[in-house]
């Protein structure tokens, strides 16, 4: 279940931090519109992981198996996108020919804060994928029942004829009956009586 809520909450950091870079960037993470969908997968692999580990309900934890599975791919992918975004290789250039030289360094300085977010973002996504690659484990694990010895068949055929049987009863017992004595060894001596009371 924390593995869950850390998935809720990374998908939330990303949608966030996503609305605040897609207002004025040109990254291929804004283009592919990944810090929204990208988000809700993670929010909802997160919330599948939590509800599978309170009621582990085989369908439920398939469920969060496929989903986490997903959302690592996913993951991988953002990680690349944001990592390209990052390291500058797509480099969109801050010269326009109509402005002056304060246009172009805050031009600069606002392409030095988007690579920021982008490595925040990537940081983000790594920690997503160990988180569903780990989720993904833990519930392939739980489903796959492999330390288990599979389950032996007894195989019965159908032209075997079967009588039904009543089962053998015992002998009634009441307690009018006489206990069975025991056979007594006569060499043995009798108990001693008891007549003292312990408290």
């Amino acid at each position: 279940m924390i593995l869950g809520t850390i998935q809720i909450i990374i998908g939330l950091m990303t949608l966030l931090f996503g609305i605040v870079m897609a207002i004025n960037a040109n990254t291929l993470g804004v283009f592919s519109g990944f810090f929204v969908w990208g988000a809700l997968i993670y929010i909802a692999a997160g919330s599948l992981t939590v509800a599978a580990g309170k009621s582990l309900n085989r369908c439920r934890v398939i469920a969060a198996l496929v989903l986490c599975v997903i959302a690592a791919v996913a993951a991988c992918i953002a990680t690349i996108l944001y990592s390209l975004d990052a390291s500058g290789i797509l480099y969109f250039p801050c010269y326009d020919y109509n402005h002056d030289y304060s246009w172009h360094n805050s031009c600069y300085t606002y392409k030095s804060r988007t690579h920021g977010f982008s490595g925040v973002f990537v940081v983000f996504h790594l920690l997503a994928l160990i988180v569903s690659i780990t989720v993904a484990a833990f519930c392939c694990s739980a489903t796959c029942n492999c330390g288990e010895q599979a389950p032996s068949y007894v195989l019965v055929t159908a032209d075997t004829s079967v009588t039904s049987q009543a089962p053998p009863s015992a002998p009634l017992y009441t307690d009018r009956q006489p206990h069975p004595e025991e056979s007594r060894d006569p060499t043995l001596a009798p108990p001693p009586p008891y007549t003292a009371v312990v408290n």
